[in-house]
């Protein structure tokens, strides 16, 4: 005869072992497919040529990056998406108005397992697609476009007063990030990585020319960011 107290209790375990196994998985199973991500960074290019010439610093705040990024699960632990990364700086030149501003824009693909409940690590990785841009809007004269020119070692390009010169350049991102989760739509997230990207300061255009930009070191970024990431 089969002793149907012991198959009684084991299927009691089993059922308690499946039980405590979905209610530790049910949070990894309930993840959003769409997330979008809202941070802040630090990084530290060197900033070569403005160093040495009279244009706006901004000191440590000249080193943040503003972050916002999207993602959609592909996979159970696969997300895709677009993430972007914006320097800007807004300030005076000669008594001129001056904006500098960088964006690294990239596609990205994330993994990511959970180690405990609700804290998950993630691996991102992905191609940049980066542009630059520096504008100077004068008043009354572009003399301060002259000066501006001649910092770069460019002669010889018709001005305007108001105008903008511009850069593109590609590169490749790669970080690792820790994700806790608030509620099931809702976490924090930090991260640490690089960006490597291939810039190169004979690469400008202004008015449809080729000209010479600023001397400065971006090539490999390291960085740090923290962010608030939100799911539905």
């Amino acid at each position: 005869m089969p002793n149907y107290r012991v198959i009684f209790y084991s299927v009691m375990r089993c059922r308690y072992h499946l039980l405590a196994y979905l209610i530790l998985t049910s949070f990894i199973i309930a993840q959003p497919k769409i997330s979008g991500r809202l941070g802040i960074g630090y990084t530290s290019p060197d900033y070569k040529k403005f160093a040495e010439s009279p244009f706006p610093k901004k000191g440590v705040f000249e080193n943040m990056m503003l972050n916002f990024s999207f993602t959609y699960q592909v996979y159970s632990n696969v997300r895709i998406g677009y993430s972007q990364w914006s320097s800007f700086t807004s300030d005076k030149y000669e008594g001129e108005d001056f904006k500098r501003s960088f964006n690294y824009r990239a596609i990205v693909v994330e993994t990511y397992f959970f180690p405990k409940k609700k804290l998950e690590v993630n691996f991102t990785i992905g191609p940049l697609i980066n542009s630059g841009s520096i504008s100077l809007t004068t008043k009354q004269t572009i003399e301060a476009w002259d000066n501006l020119m001649e910092e770069f070692d460019n002669s010889e390009i018709d001005l305007s007063v108001s105008d903008e010169m511009t850069t593109t350049f590609l590169g490749i991102t790669s970080s690792v990030g820790a994700r806790y989760y608030i509620k099931p739509y809702l976490a924090v997230e930090t991260q640490i990585g690089f960006m490597e990207n291939y810039y190169s300061k004979d690469k400008w255009k202004f008015q449809d020319k080729d000209i010479k930009g600023p001397d400065i070191n971006i090539e490999d970024l390291p960085l740090f960011s923290f962010g608030l990431v939100y799911g539905w």
